[in-house]
């Protein structure tokens, strides 16, 4: 999890319901946490509207549709999520520029969860 970056963690399924929440800890170094603070205080969450699997490109090996630092204009798509076996694009709603991409290529993701952080332009 600390690898990842996590801090919680759910797995739900039929029968079997588990959640890891990582205790907090200090940053190594200040100086990086008050940068990622400044970052994220200006960051808007874009959120996936349904539960399924995060795709950041249209085919393996292919380029993702958008990288960190990337400005895009509405209707961009930023990422697939597979749900019941349809390839759902999610499209930007607004011109922004990409400032960080929080899913993970071929994992799960709920509704609701924030995929990317992004400042609106």
């Amino acid at each position: 999890m600390k690898a990842e970056g996590l801090s919680e963690l759910e797995f739900d399924s039929d029968d079997t319901k588990i959640h890891i929440k990582r205790k907090n800890e200090k940053p190594l170094f200040a100086e990086k946490h008050t940068q990622k603070k400044e970052e994220t205080c200006e960051a808007e969450s874009i959120k996936s509207p349904l539960s399924g699997t995060f795709y950041a490109s249209s085919k393996h090996g292919m380029p993702p549709f958008v990288n960190v630092g990337d400005t895009v204009d509405e209707g961009t798509t930023l990422c697939i999520i597979e749900a019941m076996k349809v390839m759902n694009e999610i499209k930007a709603d607004a011109n922004y520029k990409i400032l960080k991409i929080l899913a993970t290529t071929g994992k799960p993701v709920s509704a609701g969860e924030v995929l990317f952080l992004v400042k609106t332009l």
